[in-house]
C-alpha cells in the first residue's frame, strides 16, 4: 500500500482552490509568529463542499451523529443534494449561523441555500439543499412582552430586540444573494424623510414558500416501490377509493360502476382477493339494494397516495400472477399486525420449546440413572444380553457390592426403590383387606393369580414360558417354552410359576390394534416370544378373506375389545366428486376423536390447519370439515366443537374386519 504523502500539490493555472486554517510545517521563508495557510483543493461534488463547511462548524457526519448527506431522487437520477440534520444541537447551530454558512457555500463551486422555519415553537427546524425550492427565513417567535400600565399611550414603540438596531433610511444596502460581496448603494435622494419611521416603510409581502419533508417523501418513495402492483390492480383501488367497487349478493359477483343504478362492469372475485388479503380493500355492510361496498381501507387510500404521488414503474403480470398473494402495504396497519401476531406465535413457540426441553432433560436425567442401575445390576448377575431389562425392586447384598465395586449412590438409589416399592406393595394389600376384598390369592385359589396366555418363568426350568391352558387337575397348567419355533411342551403346578417384571402386556388370543391413530384392522394375537424384545404373531383378515402373518413388537400394540370395534363409527360421506369417510379414532392420544379421509387425497386425512390432520370431537364437526373440503376449501376451516355425535347414525356395517 503507498504511504500518504504529507507534501501538499503545486497549484496549476486554472485550478480553484481554497486556503484553510491547517497549520503545517512553515517553510524556511516563513516569518516568525506567521500562521501558514495551507491550501487545500476545491471540492469535486456538492456533498464534499458542505460537508466541510458542516464539519468547521464543529459537527460530526455519519450515522448516530449529527448530519447525513443524501439525495434526492427523480426517475432513478439525482435531482439534488440535501443534507439530514440528525441531533438538536445540529440544527439550532445551522440556525445560528445559516447566514455565515449560507455565505461559505456561495463562496465555493457548489452553493447552497439554508432555510429555517419554526413549525409552531420555537425551536428550529433548518434544511440545506440546493434543489429548485426556494430559501425560506422565518422570523423566531418571541413571547409577548408584558403591558406596563404606568406608560402613556402615546408614548413611542420600543422595539423588542435591544440590540438591533432600525437600519436609516440612507443606510447602504447588501445584496443578499452574493453575501461575500458588499456593494454600497445609491445615496438616498435630498427629499428622503430620515426621520421616517422605518416600520412605516411600504414592504412587499413574500408568499410563504411549502417546506419539503424528505423524510416523509423518502418514506413514500419506498412503500410505492414496494407495492408491486400492475395497472390494473392500481385501477381498481383507486376505484375502491372513491366508491365503484361492490359486491352485488344477489348474482354473487363483484361489480365495478360510476352509477350505482346500472349493472356496471363484472370484476373477477379471485383478482380481488389479493388485495383483501393484503390489506388494502374491505368489503362493507350490505346496503339498502342489497350491495355491498368495496372500501378502501387507510393502507389502500395510503398506497394509491403515494403510488399516484412518485409513479413507481408498474410491474408487468399476467393473468395467473395478478391472482398470486401481495404483500402489505410498508409500514401499514397490516403488516404491523402481521408482524404481531408473527410475535405472538414466536413467543408461544418459545414456551413450548422450552416446556419440550425441560422434559426432555428431565427424560434423559431418568434414562442415565436407569442406564447406571441396569449396568450395576448387569455387572453382578452378569447378564450379556443388552436388550435384556432389570427386574423392579433388585437390590445387591454389602457383599456383592463390595466384590464388584459398585458406586455407593448407585446401591442407594437401588435400595430406595426397592422400599419404595415394598412400601407400596404394602398400602395396596391393606387397601383391599380394608375394602374386604374377596379376590382369590395364590393360596386360595390352586390357579393363582395366573391366566391363559401369561408369559412366566418355571422354577428348575430354563427360559420363558406361556400357560396354554388348565388341566383337569386342579393347580396343573399346560406350558410350552415361549419361542418362535420348536416349541417344547409340558406341564407345570402353579407353586413353580414365578411371574416375570418384564413381561408383556398382550396374551395370545387379545384383540389388538398398532398404536396409529390410523389403523383400522385388528388382528389377534398368536405366539408370543422374546426377540431382543417381547414380539407378538399377529392373524389379521385381509379384505379378501384370506389370513396373513404378522409380526409386530409389543410395545406398538393396543388392547381392544370386540364391543369397542363394533361400535366405532365408520361413516361414508360423498359430495359430488368427492366421495370419503368420516372413521372413530380408537388408539393413540388421539381416542375418541373422528377423522376425515377423501379419495381425492388418495385416503389421507382432510387437513384443518396446513398440513395438520384436522382430528375432531364430534361427528357434526366432522361433517362440517368434509362439507368444507368439499367445497373447495375457500375461507378458513370450521373450528372443532365439543357437540355429541350424532344419535341417530346411519346402519353400516361392522367397522373392522377381525379374524375368528
Amino acid at each position: 500500500m503507498a504511504r500518504r504523502s504529507r507534501f501538499v500539490p503545486k497549484p496549476r493555472e486554472g485550478d480553484v482552490w481554497v486556503q484553510t486554517a491547517l497549520t503545517l510545517d512553515p517553510p524556511a521563508d516563513t516569518t516568525e509568529g506567521a500562521t501558514t495557510m495551507a491550501i487545500v483543493p476545491a471540492p469535486k461534488t456538492p456533498t464534499v463542499a458542505v460537508a466541510r463547511e458542516l464539519r468547521r462548524l464543529g459537527l460530526q457526519q455519519g450515522p448516530a451523529k449529527d448530519f447525513r448527506i443524501t439525495g434526492h431522487m427523480v426517475d432513478g437520477e439525482r435531482d439534488h443534494t440535501y443534507v439530514l440534520l440528525l441531533t438538536a444541537e445540529a440544527r439550532q447551530i445551522v440556525a445560528d449561523r445559516a447566514d455565515e454558512l449560507e455565505a461559505a457555500l456561495a463562496a465555493g463551486p457548489f452553493p447552497f441555500k439554508v432555510s429555517v422555519r419554526y413549525h409552531g415553537s420555537d425551536r428550529p427546524m433548518p434544511s440545506i439543499h440546493n434543489g429548485r425550492e426556494e430559501r425560506i427565513r422565518d422570523e423566531k417567535p418571541t413571547v409577548a412582552p408584558a403591558v406596563d400600565t404606568d406608560t402613556p399611550a402615546d408614548a413611542p414603540a420600543v422595539d423588542s430586540a435591544p440590540d438591533v438596531e432600525t437600519p436609516a433610511a440612507d443606510a447602504p444596502a447588501v445584496e443578499e444573494a452574493a453575501p461575500a460581496a458588499v456593494d454600497t448603494a445609491a445615496p438616498a435622494p435630498a427629499d428622503t424623510d430620515v426621520d421616517q419611521d422605518a416600520d412605516t416603510a411600504a414592504t412587499p409581502e413574500q408568499p410563504a414558500q411549502p417546506v419539503v419533508d424528505y423524510s416523509e417523501t423518502y418514506k413514500q418513495q419506498c412503500q410505492a416501490n414496494a407495492l408491486v402492483w400492475s395497472t390494473k390492480q392500481a385501477a381498481h383501488v383507486r376505484a375502491a377509493t372513491i366508491g365503484h367497487l361492490y359486491r352485488d349478493d344477489f348474482s354473487d359477483s363483484f361489480r365495478w360502476s360510476s352509477d350505482r343504478t346500472k349493472t356496471g362492469r363484472r370484476v373477477s372475485g379471485s383478482f380481488l382477493a389479493p388485495l383483501q388479503n393484503a390489506g388494502f380493500l374491505l368489503l362493507g355492510d350490505t346496503g339498502a339494494d342489497g350491495r355491498r361496498l368495496v372500501e378502501a381501507t387507510p393502507d389502500g387510500h395510503r398506497a394509491i397516495l403515494v403510488w399516484d404521488a412518485h409513479q413507481p414503474e408498474p410491474t408487468e403480470r399476467n393473468h395467473k400472477q395478478e391472482r398470486m398473494p401481495l404483500n402489505p402495504l410498508m409500514w401499514g396497519e397490516e403488516a404491523a399486525r402481521r408482524t404481531a401476531a408473527f410475535q405472538a406465535d414466536e413467543d408461544r413457540r418459545r414456551v413450548e420449546r422450552d416446556a419440550w426441553w425441560a422434559g426432555h432433560q428431565e427424560h434423559r436425567t431418568a434414562e442415565d440413572r436407569e442406564g447406571k442401575l441396569r449396568a450395576a445390576w448387569a455387572k453382578v448377575e452378569g447378564i450379556r444380553n443388552p436388550c435384556s431389562k432389570r427386574p423392579a425392586g433388585w437390590t445387591p447384598t454389602n457383599d456383592q457390592a463390595t466384590e464388584h465395586s459398585l458406586a455407593p449412590d448407585v446401591v442407594a438409589a437401588l435400595r430406595l426403590e426397592a422400599v419404595a416399592l415394598i412400601t407400596a406393595a404394602t398400602e395396596t394389600a391393606a387397601a383391599a383387606a380394608a375394602a374386604g376384598s374377596e379376590q382369590l390369592t395364590q393360596d386360595t385359589s390352586p390357579w393363582g393369580d395366573f391366566r391363559e396366555g401369561d408369559i412366566v418363568t418355571v422354577d428348575g426350568r430354563p427360559g420363558d414360558w406361556e400357560l396354554m391352558a388348565r388341566t383337569d387337575r386342579p393347580g396343573v397348567w399346560d406350558i410350552e417354552t415361549a419361542r418362535a419355533d420348536n416349541r417344547e411342551q409340558a406341564t407345570a403346578e402353579t407353586p413353580a410359576l414365578l411371574a416375570l417384571d418384564d413381561a408383556p402386556h398382550v396374551r395370545r388370543g387379545d384383540l389388538v390394534l398398532q398404536h396409529y391413530p390410523e389403523q383400522t384392522r385388528a388382528a389377534t394375537v398368536g405366539d408370543v416370544y422374546r426377540c431382543g424384545r417381547w414380539v407378538a404373531v399377529k392373524h389379521p383378515l385381509a379384505t379378501d378373506g384370506h389370513t396373513g402373518v404378522m409380526v409386530d413388537d409389543v410395545d406398538t400394540l393396543t388392547v381392544v375389545t370386540r364391543e369397542q370395534l363394533d361400535s366405532a363409527v365408520r361413516l361414508p360421506v360423498e359430495s359430488g366428486e368427492h366421495q370419503g369417510r368420516i372413521m372413530e379414532v380408537l388408539v393413540s392420544r388421539h381416542v375418541g376423536t373422528f377423522r376425515v379421509t377423501c379419495q381425492c387425497l388418495d385416503g389421507m386425512e382432510v387437513c384443518r390447519n396446513g398440513r395438520q390432520i384436522g382430528y375432531s370431537r364430534s361427528v357434526a364437526a366432522a361433517t362440517a370439515l368434509w362439507e368444507w373440503h368439499a367445497a373447495g376449501q375457500d375461507g378458513p376451516a370450521p373450528e372443532d366443537s365439543d357437540g355429541t355425535a350424532d344419535a341417530e347414525a346411519p346402519a353400516q356395517a361392522p367397522a373392522y374386519a377381525v379374524a375368528a
